[in-house]
């Protein structure tokens, strides 16, 4: 079913996910959309484009009180939360199909049954399925891998709470487990093991392959060093930094950077501020193109 409609009458919207399709054609966004009035919820609109024409040939809304949490690497298949906010409706999560408007339940079995917000995530080849939840029995946080296909368990890893911050945990793009706390960071961990593969800080990024991680300051903490490091995805080894500086007098400079994404894995680094991207070379670190941003502005005509 694809379902094709004028967009709702909302006040604002801004983009949760951006991706290309595997073959290149098609550019799907998912956005969250805020209520145009007072006490209305937000919800979500898949957009699918064009990418030689720039034209919407798919245009999906999700309805009211839906929200975004994960999508696969092409865009194409995403987990929403509908009825998060609700309280007179228990929220629940779908395995949505963004140009088609499909949508699978994800089993509320995997989640406690009082948990009001259940959040899940989703490898970037759509096999696996996290369930993350912090009231288990043994304690502290606990990610569950399932197999999508089969809805078996696979693998089953917790951590202790942090000390502050937000929480949460779930399948990287290749198949691991992360724990991640948006003040000092988080642990990528073997599925199997438990051992812990990489520490992360707050603003780092993942290869979708696994093998790479660049590592912006942490900008919560005032002596953070003013470079990103680039480490090994399997090891945590600090193998090289980019070619990026960043000033140690210059707060905004320092969030305006923090923020970048991993083209496949092609090797390519993006880093950008509102006004520059720069490409990068991984793992030497080299830039190799710097261009203006359009980032916060208006196109002219």
């Amino acid at each position: 079913m694809t379902v094709a409609a004028a967009a709702p009458d909302m006040s604002v919207a801004h983009t949760a996910n951006l991706a290309f399709s595997k073959d290149g054609r098609l550019l799907h966004e998912i956005e969250l959309v805020s209520p145009a009035a007072l006490g209305s919820f937000w919800s979500v609109r898949a957009i699918t484009y064009d990418a030689r024409t720039a034209s919407i040939s798919h245009l999906l809304n999700l309805g009211s009180d839906t929200w975004f949490y994960s999508a696969t690497p092409d865009g194409r298949t995403a987990i929403i939360s509908v009825n998060r906010y609700r309280k007179d409706a228990r929220a629940h999560l779908l395995l949505v199909d963004m140009e088609t408007g499909q949508t699978q339940d994800i089993p509320s079995k995997w989640f406690d049954a009082d948990d009001d917000n259940p959040y899940a995530q989703i490898s970037a080849d759509g096999r696996l399925v996290s369930a993350y939840k912090e009231s288990d029995a043994e304690g502290g946080l606990v990610v569950t891998l399932y197999d999508w296909r089969t809805k078996k368990l696979v693998a089953k890893q917790s951590e202790g709470y942090r000390a502050g911050g937000f929480t949460f945990g779930g399948v990287t793009a290749d198949g691991k487990i992360e724990f991640s706390n948006n003040r000092v960071g988080g642990d990528v961990v073997d599925p199997k093991t438990g051992r812990v593969l990489v520490k992360a800080a707050p603003n780092s990024y993942r290869s979708q392959d696994g093998a790479w991680v660049v590592e912006f300051p942490n900008t919560i903490s005032n002596d953070a060093p003013r470079e990103v490091i680039i480490k090994s995805g399997r090891s945590g080894e600090v193998v090289g930094k980019l070619d990026l500086q960043i000033a140690d007098d210059n707060e905004m400079e320092l969030w305006a950077w923090a923020r970048g994404a991993f083209c496949g894995t092609s090797g390519r680094f993006i880093a950008a501020t509102h006004d520059t991207v720069e490409a990068f070379e991984i793992p030497s670190g080299r830039r190799l193109r710097t261009s203006p941003s359009r980032l916060g502005k208006t196109p002219t005509r």
